[in-house]
């Protein structure tokens, strides 16, 4: 139920604001884009944080998993669904403001590094196990 709000939320968010951006500052269709697959690789972190939640609820005791472990500082060492969806929408609505505040160059440029970044850290939660089935 709360991943069908983040999806419905992070492709909204690109839409908010779009009416104040100056005319020669304005998104092309590939930083659309761009921006796009960077929220759904943070809707797949966050689903990938709920599964790791998932699996120690039930088997922590049986089988102790140290390899497995958030690295977030905002969320926490045992982060709960709230506050992984809060921090999820306050650094994806921070990064538009600040993607927003840049010309369209340089906002590629931050965008493909947003990106490789986000897969990166999608690519290792899975080689722990947290895999996604799309």
């Amino acid at each position: 139920m709360i991943n069908k709000y983040i999806f419905l939320l992070t492709l909204c968010i690109p839409l908010i604001g779009q009416e104040d951006i100056k005319p020669d500052n304005k998104w092309s269709g590939e930083s659309v884009t761009l921006y796009t697959t960077l929220q759904g690789f943070s809707m797949i972190d966050a689903k990938q944080t709920f599964m790791m939640n998932e699996y120690r609820s039930y088997y922590e005791d049986l089988e102790p998993i140290s390899y497995a472990h958030e690295g977030n500082p905002f969320i926490g060492k045992s982060p709960t669904k709230d506050r992984v969806v809060l921090v999820k929408l306050l650094s994806g609505a921070l990064t538009f403001y600040g993607l927003n505040k840049m010309k369209e160059k340089n906002r590629k440029k931050a965008l493909i590094w947003f990106n490789a970044l986000y897969l990166i850290i999608v690519i290792h939660n899975n080689s722990l196990g947290l895999n996604i089935n799309l």
